[in-house]
């Protein structure tokens, strides 16, 4: 008889991922080596790792906007620090493609 598992919280949103657990790579990515998971539903992970910035929502960014003040300081300046070096990331990307 198989073991029935016992429900895990997605990592993200808090729901119960029993059935539908996909294991996240968190905090770095396995494309850059990351080897420990987190519990995620089907929806987070879609938001996190399937979904590019550009295609965010107007509507998710204004959420995400509204919730900085509820973090802790050292997250937002963590998020801050986060967005400054994809800025700067896809700035050099931009005036690379332009150079050649």
């Amino acid at each position: 008889m198989a073991k029935k598992r016992n429900p895990e919280s997605c990592f993200y949103c808090g729901g119960l991922v029993s059935e539908r657990c996909e294991h996240d790579h968190f905090p770095i990515p396995e494309r850059n080596g990351g080897t420990d998971t987190v519990p995620a539903c089907v929806s987070c992970h879609d938001m996190k790792d399937r979904y590019t910035l550009d295609d965010w929502s107007t509507e998710w960014l204004q959420i995400v906007i509204s919730d900085l003040p509820n973090m802790r300081r050292e997250t937002r300046i963590f998020l801050a620090k986060v967005l400054a070096v994809l800025s700067d990331a896809k700035r050099k990307m931009s005036t690379d493609a332009n150079a050649a």
